[in-house]
């Protein structure tokens, strides 16, 4: 079970992360896991939230010039509670 990659979620969520922390190092243990077929071993709505997240975690960029549909820290915060929250019920 990816509970190491859950926490980081939470502890981004918490503000205990800054959002370049949390993107890089959550995009890094994601690609990890599932390079190892570790991610297939959880149940299917872990799964869901956490590739959610990792989808968000790529839309993050810190630049003032980002695109419509990337997502500044704020943005990217709100976005991974919510993820978080609708899964994790």
């Amino acid at each position: 079970m990816s509970i190491t990659v859950l926490a980081l979620a939470k502890s981004f969520a918490a503000e205990r992360l800054s959002a370049d922390e949390f993107s890089n190092s959550y995009m890094e243990l994601w690609k990890f896991e599932r390079d190892s077929n570790l991610l297939q071993k959880d149940e299917d709505n872990l799964n869901e939230c956490l590739s959610s997240i990792f989808c968000l975690a790529d839309l993050y960029n810190p630049d003032a010039d980002r695109e419509e549909y990337e997502l500044d820290k704020g943005q990217l915060r709100t976005k991974v509670i919510e993820v978080i929250e609708k899964f994790m019920l």
